[in-house]
């Protein structure tokens, strides 16, 4: 099946048998999403030390790059070795925007869910905008390259910066507002509080048993 032209100076390969390699990056492109996706997941939990916040940012990911994945489409970027290594590290990209705003939510030491979400937004909403318009001062000048490579990184960069300022500014805080944990102060305030109350409670039953005849 292979055969070898030994009259010029380099070896040409005449024929070679097919190889099925949209099947393949398309198997290793979603296996090693799965992966990245676990490893940020489990990051998430340990930094964030919560794990439904953790998953609400492991949402946020998962939509920014299901919709790169959706922009890609009409932009004609189809799956190839390019867009694939490009696709995976946007989730590396993506995960800044919602894990700032979810840990500095879980660290407010205010009362409510709807406080403690404008108090992210206060006081880390404008650096992780920052963030995210620096990142695409960074790789604007790949706008203006004729190649496929750094067009390809232009535009998919763009959508998961565009589309992870959304999640982490706009879509994360809604739903901390609605459904949101409690954070790690309020919780340990309530446990404080819990063992004072038993403590109370025990020194007032010593106090009722010392005064009986």
């Amino acid at each position: 099946m292979l055969s070898l032209s030994l009259r010029k100076p380099f070896a040409v390969l005449a024929s070679a048998p097919y190889l099925p390699m949209p099947q393949v990056i398309n198997n290793e492109l979603f296996r090693n999403l799965v992966l990245a996706l676990s490893a940020v997941f489990v990051l998430a939990v340990v930094l964030i030390a919560n794990i439904e916040a953790a998953l609400y940012v492991l949402l946020c990911i998962v939509m920014t790059v299901a919709g790169t994945l959706g922009l890609m489409y009409f932009w004609s970027l189809t799956i190839n070795t390019v867009t694939a290594v490009v696709i995976l590290l946007a989730c590396g990209l993506a995960v800044d925007y919602s894990a700032h705003m979810a840990h500095y939510y879980m660290i407010s030491q205010l009362s409510t869910r709807q406080e403690r979400v404008n108090d992210a937004i206060a006081n880390v909403g404008p650096a992780v905008f920052n963030g995210g318009f620096s990142t695409f001062l960074a790789f604007l000048p790949l706008a203006f390259s004729s190649s496929y490579v750094f067009t390809v990184f232009f535009k998919v960069f763009l959508s998961v910066v565009t589309l992870g300022l959304w999640h982490g500014l706009v879509f994360l805080p809604v739903v901390l507002s609605i459904a949101g944990p409690d954070a790690h102060g309020k919780a340990s305030e309530s446990a404080t509080g819990d063992r004072a109350t038993v403590k109370q409670s025990v020194e007032y039953s010593t106090n009722v048993v010392a005064v009986r005849p």
